[in-house]
């Protein structure tokens, strides 16, 4: 169910949405691991950061071509010569 939500949201919404649930995820994981003393906690909250991250770069590339994008329609086209 949670895949075919996350396969219909739009980019800029579920993107956000993994990241926001991603870090605390990752947290309570690395918090059981520490507690329980087991390392299988640790290595899954690793996982699940690493992904988040992943996601982090993900939306700030997108983010930084929308912006190009935006600059290069807002910049005026150069006049030819005509001499």
């Amino acid at each position: 169910m949670i895949g075919l939500v996350l396969r219909v949201l739009p980019f800029w919404v579920r993107e956000p949405l993994l990241i926001v649930v991603g870090f605390p995820f990752s947290a309570a994981l690395f918090y059981a691991g520490a507690r329980d003393g087991e390392p299988i906690g640790a290595l899954l909250g690793a996982a699940v950061l690493v992904f988040t991250v992943m996601r982090v770069f993900t939306v700030r590339k997108a983010l930084r071509a929308r912006r190009l994008l935006r600059q290069a329609a807002a910049a005026p086209l150069p006049q030819a010569n005509k001499g």
